[in-house]
């Protein structure tokens, strides 16, 4: 049966907390745990998860916000179970961030928070609510009207994770799954398939794999489809609905093809990054960045950013299989951020660049802004974004003004959202720039046309926003490098869970518990003057002189190294080894 948690309002007559000396008990109430008390444990609304309970009268629930205040501690610390579960127990500080005051209340097992978890994943499973994220974005906008922030600005990044899984090769995963399915099958299948499968049970998968050589290995893999693929036939009767079969149909599927009756592996590109990672995480896929191979999963966070905001907060956090685009996850995320926050200007680096991103920035009347635009930057010929386009006030482009100075009106092309503009040919014959201009000429015609669509038309005004944000200095969306760093800083990049809802989880109440400590920062340290910008340029160039002296120091102590070792040696034979 569900029942809100209002005990922790009403102040016991006596409690642990009467044991404290005065100032200890007041910097109990100024720390860490204070602000999370104040400013997320009670402003948790508890009432969406009455639907994970019971109607019927009965035992009341586990208090909701200590659940989610434990998990957003452990995904904040870094802890395990176990050592979540002793600073519950034992932890004066975290107690009272839970809203307990005394040692002796509030017990009960660990066991309860397991149950929790598997009640979310099965609600989001059944009904698609992710109660987990309504929590965060009610929190995090109750802070943010307390707080006063704004909103219009966000910015976004995210960073791959990777999932708490062995890195298998491909021999290797293709044997855990037949270990898995012998041990799926009944003991007269067993004993059935006995032989086929006798040569991989021997030891574990590692011990197999480490017995073939280099040469052997594509015919075991070849002998292994063969196998899977009369496992796959003859087993689905029986074990259609069982997770291992399910598993093997998958893998065989994955990585053979059979063509003409004839079952040999995909190789190369007919291999999918989203194939199955190992058996133990079943939505972890594969990704290759700079070189580096990860499994596992994206998370991308989003934060305001306005220059105003005495403190920024995370407002939302997505975690999706490696494979997925950035541009998938901002064309997930801004029609509920616009919603919630009244979003105008979107910052992002240059992988949030296609035209479904383009196009739903455009929906929401967003204005998107990137610190680079994906791709290879026009060198042999002028841009779009080196001319001068005027819009009308619905975006509609009206004219445009060479690199040269000259000026042409733009007119609707045959197509949708295509413009063209015609420039006179007497003004271009003689210009510089002509070999290199986008303008091109037309046969029997007094003009050269500029053709773009609406699409080139952002790219060329995103590019112009680059340059002058270069130009200028601005840049809103670095300081999001340094809060990705902060939520994955206590695991690292590879999570101490597997499974999407565990890492989606994780990374979500690291966000909330991310949030505290910014807010406690800010309410209990001193605000800072302003430093004038002059001075700011004066110090962020007293930095880099500092900089580049101590990179040549080290430089030359490099090169010196080698001639003092030769001076030390010839006048210390104790030195040189020659005792």
């Amino acid at each position: 049966m569900f029942r809100e948690n209002k005990q922790h309002l009403q102040e016991t007559l006596f409690s642990t907390l009467d044991d404290l000396p005065a100032k200890h008990l007041k910097r109990l109430e100024q720390s860490w745990a204070g602000t999370f008390y104040q400013e997320f444990f009670s402003r948790i609304d508890e009432r969406p998860f009455a639907t994970l309970f019971s109607e019927v009268d009965s035992r009341p629930n586990i208090p909701i916000n200590v659940l989610l205040g434990l998990e957003a501690l452990k995904a904040g610390f870094g802890w395990s179970d176990e050592r979540l579960w002793d600073a519950f127990c034992f932890d004066l500080q975290v107690r009272f961030a839970l809203g307990y005051r005394n040692l002796s209340a509030g017990q009960f097992d660990l066991r309860t928070l397991y149950n929790f978890r598997a009640r979310l994943l099965e609600h989001m499973r059944e009904t698609g609510e992710d109660l987990l994220g309504q929590a965060f974005a009610q929190v995090t906008d109750a802070q943010l009207g307390v707080l006063g922030l704004k909103t219009g600005q966000v910015r976004m990044d995210s960073t791959l994770i990777a999932s708490n899984i062995r890195n298998l090769s491909r021999l290797e995963l293709l044997v855990v799954i037949l270990q898995r399915v012998h041990r799926m099958l009944s003991e007269p299948d067993q004993a059935r398939y006995a032989a086929d499968l006798a040569p991989y049970l021997q030891g574990s998968s590692k011990q197999y794999v480490y017995r073939v050589s280099k040469e052997e290995g594509p015919q075991r893999i070849q002998a292994i489809g063969l196998l899977m693929l009369r496992l796959v036939s003859e087993l689905e009767p029986t074990y259609a609905q069982q997770s291992a079969y399910q598993t093997l149909q998958r893998v065989f599927h994955e990585h053979f093809a059979v063509e003409s009756e004839v079952t040999r592996p995909k190789q190369g590109s007919e291999l999918s990054a989203a194939s199955l990672a190992s058996p133990d995480d079943l939505e972890a896929s594969y990704h290759c960045k700079r070189g580096v191979g990860y499994k596992g999963y994206t998370t991308n966070v989003s934060e305001t950013c306005a220059p105003e905001n005495p403190v920024q907060l995370i407002v939302k956090v997505q975690t999706a299989p490696n494979t997925t685009n950035d541009d998938d996850l901002l064309v997930e995320a801004l029609p509920e951020i616009k919603e919630r926050l009244d979003v105008q200007e979107l910052y992002t680096d240059g992988g949030y660049n296609s035209p479904e991103a383009y196009a739903a920035c455009r929906e929401q009347a967003v204005e998107h802004n990137q610190t680079a635009i994906r791709g290879h930057a026009a060198t042999l010929h002028l841009g779009l974004d080196v001319f001068d386009i005027t819009t009308s006030a619905t975006g509609e482009p009206r004219s445009v003004v060479c690199p040269h100075g000259v000026q042409a009106v733009v007119e609707p092309a045959n197509k949708a959202e295509r413009y063209v503009a015609h420039f006179p040919l007497s003004t271009c014959e003689h210009c510089p720039l002509q070999s290199r201009c986008l303008a091109r000429s037309r046969k029997r015609a007094p003009y050269r046309s500029l053709c773009f669509d609406a699409h080139d038309l952002e790219i060329a005004r995103r590019r112009q926003r680059i340059r002058h944000d270069r130009q200028t200095g601005r840049n809103l969306r670095a300081a999001v490098e340094s809060t990705i760093a902060a939520l994955k800083r206590p695991y690292g990049a590879k999570l101490p869970v597997r499974g999407w809802f565990r890492v989606y989880s994780l990374m979500l109440q690291a966000g909330l518990m991310f949030n505290v400590r910014r807010i406690h920062r800010y309410l209990t340290q001193p605000p800072q003057p302003a430093a004038p910008a002059g001075a700011i340029r004066q110090e962020e160039a007293l930095t880099n002189t500092l900089v580049s002296f101590f990179l040549r120091l080290g430089q030359s102590l490099r090169l010196l190294w080698p001639l003092n070792l030769a001076l030390a040696e010839r006048a210390s034979p104790l030195f040189a080894g020659d005792s």
